[in-house]
């Protein structure tokens, strides 16, 4: 886990100290033992390789190195100090007054430079704590940069940074896998180029708008090297180092190329049902009106009388049922009707095959927008067809003139069902529960299965009700 820098143990506290004076060497030891530290003294060059050579287990915080040793130049173990991982860090200790001797250590990359003045031996353990402690520093950027790197290097996401010109710097090895391209190809394009021409302006678009949402995402277009195309999901964001630093562009793309295959296929499915599902909807009801001219068909060779009228009434039923399927396939979602739609095109119906004048009745509709799906339509249709034939046929005999309302809301959960005429009202001791009439069992079945009962009273005409459970 990444995290600030531990603080150091007496372990993790060794020092190198490379020094030929051994005098000045036990001065610089006891110095630091007092701070801390445990030291380990080497006389030269030699001695110092044998030393980095074998702290291989338990390795240096830093290494003190003299310029002047007898058995060789100091930049020697400088450089095996430096490339040790994690490297140890240098500072070069020495009587020399010679600033080019300082300058060429830092050349090298000395953490810090010493001069053995009177007083360097009460300033160097603040100067061996303070490049320790960098050192530690240094070492978990090291780790989270290396951390960081391998997981762009390792991602299946093609994720590509530009500079301040728009142009690509760096684009991360997944360009291979999602575009065929090496990322040599891409670095020092302008960052646009990595997708579609189509839909460069919509990556401009999302950078624009990073300021109000920085993790908005597109799905954008890139060409591959062969000329195929790749859907990937786009994401833009801006990072800035400082707030006078131009900000660079980080370009994440994630693959959705297969995503997007299989999508158009389940929408290419959906389609090929949905054609069938309308085809099946208008057979259907091309089927049921066959068998209601059928029914006409023979009605009419009858005489008048119960005979004829019940082939009648069963025809209407059959209306009832195709206008449902006319209705499902006319709609866009084919997975339900409006009832209001519904009840306006029956009412036209039932008015059709009454032997009543055209508009001698009108029809006076106050409903919710309630969506009936197959299950329920089919009976509600009946119902309704059957509670407004009775209307037509026993409302308003001798040519009377006069209304059907109907008034349908949703309360409660409860569609509540109104349908009632200003007609001549129900015979006198009228009990639905007694009657015989198939029409009237017919209704009572049908809003039993809708989850209600059917209440009949008589004022100023006829008045059902009911409420439905489950429509």
């Amino acid at each position: 886990m990444i995290g600030t820098p531990a603080e150091p143990t007496p372990e993790s506290m060794r020092v190198l100290l490379v020094e030929d004076d051994s005098a000045t060497a036990e001065l610089m030891r006891r110095t630091l033992v007092r701070s801390g530290y445990s030291v380990d003294v080497a006389a030269g060059v030699e001695a110092g390789l044998n030393a980095l050579d074998g702290s291989q287990r338990n390795g240096y915080v830093a290494l003190l190195l003299d310029y002047h040793l007898p058995d060789g130049e100091p930049w020697l173990l400088a450089d095996v100090a430096h490339a040790r991982i994690p490297p140890v860090p240098v500072i070069l200790v020495t009587g020399i007054s010679d600033e080019g001797v300082a300058i060429e250590g830092l050349r090298r990359g000395f953490a810090d430079y010493v001069k053995k003045t009177a007083g360097f031996l009460d300033e160097l353990p603040a100067v061996l704590k303070r490049v320790a402690h960098l050192s530690r520093i240094k070492g978990r950027l090291d780790e989270t940069s290396a951390l960081m790197s391998a997981i762009v290097e390792q991602s299946s996401d093609l994720m590509a940074v530009c500079n301040g010109e728009g142009k690509l710097a760096y684009v991360s090895p997944a360009c291979l896998t999602l575009l065929g391209k090496d990322s040599a190809e891409l670095v020092g394009r302008f960052w646009t180029e990595v997708v579609a021409a189509e839909d460069r302006d919509a990556l401009l678009d999302m950078l624009a708008a990073t300021r109000q949402n920085p993790t908005e995402a597109a799905t954008l277009r890139c060409c591959r090297k062969d000329g195929s195309l790749a859907w990937v999901e786009a994401r833009v964001s801006l990072l800035k180092a400082s707030s006078s630093a131009e900000p660079t562009i980080v370009l994440t793309l994630h693959d959705v190329t297969a995503q997007r295959i299989h999508q158009e296929q389940i929408q290419s499915s959906l389609r090929e049902k949905e054609i069938l599902l309308r085809e099946i909807h208008h057979r259907v009801k091309n089927n049921l009106q066959v068998i209601q001219s059928l029914l006409k068909m023979r009605a009419r060779l009858l005489p008048e009388g119960e005979t004829r009228a019940a082939i009648e009434a069963t025809g209407q039923r059959v209306y009832a049922m195709a206008l449902v399927h006319e209705r499902l396939y006319q709609r866009k979602d084919l997975a339900s009707l409006s009832l209001s739609d519904y009840l306006r095109d029956l009412f036209a119906g039932v008015e059709n095959t009454s032997f009543c004048e055209h508009d001698q009745i009108q029809l006076r509709l106050d409903a919710d927008d309630i969506q009936l799906d197959l299950d329920c339509a089919v009976p509600f249709g009946l119902l309704a067809n059957e509670l407004m034939s009775n209307c037509f046929k026993h409302g308003f005999p001798d040519g009377r003139r006069g209304s059907v309302e109907i008034s349908i809301h949703r309360v409660d959960g409860v569609v509540n069902l109104v349908i009632r005429d200003n007609g001549v009202g129900l015979p006198e001791k009228f009990d639905a529960g007694t009657s015989t009439s198939m029409g009237l069992k017919l209704a009572a079945s049908l809003a039993h299965q809708l989850g209600g009962s059917l209440q009949f009273t008589s004022d100023a005409g006829c008045r059902i009700e009911s409420n439905l459970k489950r429509l």
